[in-house]
Parts: structure tokens; sequence; C-alpha cells
């Protein structure tokens, strides 16, 4: 026998290869990722948080806030600090000629007085503070805290379309889903129904002709269950893409179609959507955010003044002209532009005007979509009485056709209608609680409370 054949080799290796599998399974007991759970309140969360248009939306009032900052900066000057060293190719003097008389007495041909070093040296501080502005700076701060502001509120606006969309992609993953459960009990029923026939047949209470429409019937059943299972698929990747999630990420779906029964009155949501809307307030501070910027230009008219000081850090390296240090006012005041400032200030007034037609305009948007919204509700919560009575209706027509067909009194094509029918009137139940789901997120999407909506309806 070879050695590395013993028993106690084989031992060995088997004990090896018992560890390495443990740590395999441990290996994969670390890597296993805990599924996701996604219900109505958790995608709201997830797609103010996640989706790329939140975060776009979201760094813009970043950007705003860092030029409220920039703008506020502007009462309170400057300070630079200016350093400079130049060698000249000559020390700077003056030379004084001396008469003719004078140069053997003195034994010079001119006076030289020195007025500043061969190499120049130059570290400055100089401060400058606006005294007077017409308004300019406090109407521009004005302006960037409402410019902010209105960035803020449409990124709440697209906070809430985001979420609506994520929402309406949920809803969407129940509806197919209760659609693949739908065509699958049908298809159950048909094989059922299949059995039967052949079963009749063959005690000669069935025609062949039922049999061949049946087994027609199942494969008819089956292309609608891969539709199904495909239209489920779809809504799932929609999903995901919503609350950008890649597909590595386990989900789980929560939560169930139900019907919501909170009254809705439309004047209500009407008042509700034009004080909360977010689209609005947005405009609002838009508005706000031109007006000062009217004002900014206005005060182009008038004089503009400031303070300014200075003071040399280096005085042994100056000019003997050079000073140490100065201080004083310093004021502007255009006086002919050719009508520039004229332009600059018609221009801002238009686009405050414009933004007032399009504040309007949005108003009167959010209205018709808000009654919209309320008038799906309304049809919508029609069509579930409507779909649940012909559910009812459907199942006592089924077990009548059902039974006819077992006792020889009726046909598969009977069964088969029945069945067909009762599937298509469950399907439209599940879609008449998808529409009045949709429909009542939708409202208070335009009412600016679309998360605590979802939170608060989540079942």
């Amino acid at each position: 026998m070879q050695p590395n054949s013993s028993p106690h080799r084989r031992r060995h290796w088997v004990a090896r290869a018992s560890i390495l599998n443990l740590l395999l399974a441990g290996v994969g007991v670390v890597a296993a990722q805990e599924p996701l759970r996604i219900d109505m309140a958790a995608a709201a969360r997830l797609a103010v948080r996640q989706n790329w248009r939140s975060k776009q939306a979201h760094q813009d009032v970043t950007t705003a806030k860092a030029i409220e900052k920039e703008t506020a900066s502007l009462r309170w000057g400057k300070v630079d600090f200016n350093s400079q060293y130049v060698r000249l190719s000559d020390p700077v003097q003056i030379e004084s000629p001396i008469p003719s008389d004078l140069i053997p007495v003195l034994g010079l041909s001119a006076l030289v007085t020195p007025v500043g070093p061969q190499d120049s040296v130059h570290a400055t501080l100089v401060a400058g503070i606006p005294l007077f502005t017409g308004g300019k700076i406090t109407s521009a701060i004005r302006e960037a805290k409402a410019g902010e502001q209105a960035t803020a509120d449409a990124a709440g606006d697209v906070d809430d379309d985001v979420v609506l969309e994520a929402e309406r992609c949920y809803l969407s993953v129940l509806l197919t889903h209760e659609v693949v459960k739908l065509n699958q009990q049908a298809l159950d029923t048909f094989r059922q129904h299949l059995e039967d026939a052949r079963s009749g047949y063959l005690q000669g209470v069935a025609a062949n002709y039922d049999v061949i429409r049946a087994e027609a019937a199942v494969k008819e059943q089956e292309r609608r269950l891969i539709e199904a299972v495909n239209q489920n698929d779809l809504a799932v990747a929609a999903l995901r893409a919503s609350l950008a999630l890649d597909d590595s990420t386990p989900i789980e779906i929560g939560g169930e179609l139900s019907e919501i029964d909170d009254p809705v009155d439309l004047s209500t949501a009407m008042s509700a959507a034009i004080r909360s809307n977010s689209l609005l307030q947005a405009l609002d501070a838009k508005v706000t955010a031109d007006k000062d910027a009217v004002r900014v230009k206005e005060a182009d008219y008038l004089p503009q003044i400031a303070g300014i000081a200075g003071r040399e850090l280096v005085t042994s390296r100056l000019n003997q002209t050079d000073p140490t240090w100065f201080a004083g006012a310093r004021a502007s005041l255009t006086l002919f532009d050719g009508g520039d400032r004229r332009a600059r200030v018609s221009e801002e007034k238009s686009r405050l005007q414009k933004t007032r037609y399009e504040r309007r305009q949005a108003e009167e948007q959010i209205q018709l979509a808000v009654r919209s919204a309320y008038l799906s509700l309304q049809a919508q919560r029609s069509a579930l009485l409507s779909a649940t009575k012909a559910v009812e209706l459907n199942k006592e027509s089924l077990r009548l056709a059902t039974k006819r067909f077992e006792v020889g009194t009726g046909t598969s094509l009977e069964v088969l209608d029945a069945a067909v029918s009762l599937t298509a009137s469950q399907t439209s139940r599940q879609q008449a609680l998808y529409g009045i789901d949709l429909s009542y997120l939708s409202l208070h999407r335009y009412q600016g409370d679309i998360s605590e909506a979802a939170t608060r309806i989540q079942k």
C-alpha cells in the first residue's frame, strides 16, 4: 500500500476538506444580504434619499446657500495684502548741477540727492468698506436669500414628483403581482376543467369538442400568464430605477392594494394645494428675488461711496515719496452711459413680470391637476363598486356553469367563458384599487404632503 493512502492520511484530508467547507459556508453567510423591504412608506423615504433627480435638486440648494453667503460678504468690505519686489537699473536719485565757480571749492561737479533704494520692496495692507451704495448691497443680499428659498422650495417640488413616480412604480408592482396570481388561479381552473372534460368524454357525458376547447383555453391562459409575469418583471425594474437600486440589491415587496376611504373635498384640496404646493412657493420666492434684482439695478443711479485705508508693512525699502499709510473715501457716480442702466432696469422688470405670469399659469395648472386627480378618485371608487359586484356575480356564474357541465347539461364553452369573465372582473377590481391609491397620492402630491400621506395610508 502507498504511504499517502494510509488511513491516517485519509482522515487528515477529510478533516481539511471539512474545515474548507465550513469556511466557504461562513463566507456565504457573511456575503448574504438581507432583502430590502419596500412598502409605500419606504418607497417615499428611499425616493427622496436616493433618486438622482432629488440629489441634483438638493445640490442646487447647497449652491444657492453658498451664493447667499458670498453675497452677504459684500457688506463687510475686503482687506487685501499686496507685495512687490522691484530692482531698478540705477538707484533713484536727483542730481543738481553745481555752479562752475564752486566746483574747485567743493570738489564736486553735481550734488546727488538719493530718493530711493535700487531694490524696492512693497508689502501693503489695503482695506475697503462700502459706506453708501444706494441699497444695492442690501437688495442683493435679499435677492440671494429669496433665491435660496426658491431653490429649496423647487427641490421640495422635485421631491414630491419623485415620490409620486416611486409610488406609481410601487403600486404597479403590487398590481402586476396580483394579476400574476389571478392568471395563475385562472390557469389552475382551466387545467382542472380540462381534466373534467377528459373524464366526461371517457364517460360519454362530454363531447370531444369540449376537450379540444379546454386544451386550447389552457394554452391561451399559459400565454396570458407569461405576459403577466413579464409585466411584473418590468414593473419591478421600473421601481428599482425610481429608487436608484441596482440589480444586485435584493428587495422584498410589502403591502397590498387597498381601498382608501378618506373623505376628500375638492374645494379643501384646492385651497391646500394653493397654500402648500412647493412649486407655487418656489415661484413666490422667485418673484421676491426678482423684485430685489430690480432694486439692485436701480441703485446704479445713485453714487457709490466706499472708505479705504492702507499701510506699508515694510518701510525700510521705500522711496522717499511713498507714503507709509493712507486713509480716505472714494466716490463714484456714472453721469452718462448711453442708456445702459435704463436697459438693465427694464430687463429685470421684464424678468419679474415673466415670473408673475409663470406663477399664475402654474396655479391654474395645479388647480386643473387637483381637479383631475379628484375626479379620477371618484371614478375609481365607482369602478371598484362595480368590479366588486361583478366579481361576486361571475363567481356564481362560474359555479353554476361548472355544475351544469358536471351533470351533462352545460358545455365547456360556458365554463371557460365564465372563468375568463371572473378573471377579468377580478383584474378590474385590482386596477380600480390601483387607481384609487394613485389618485389619492396624486392629490397629496399637489398639496405638498405626499410623503406624509404615503406613511399614513400604509397597509
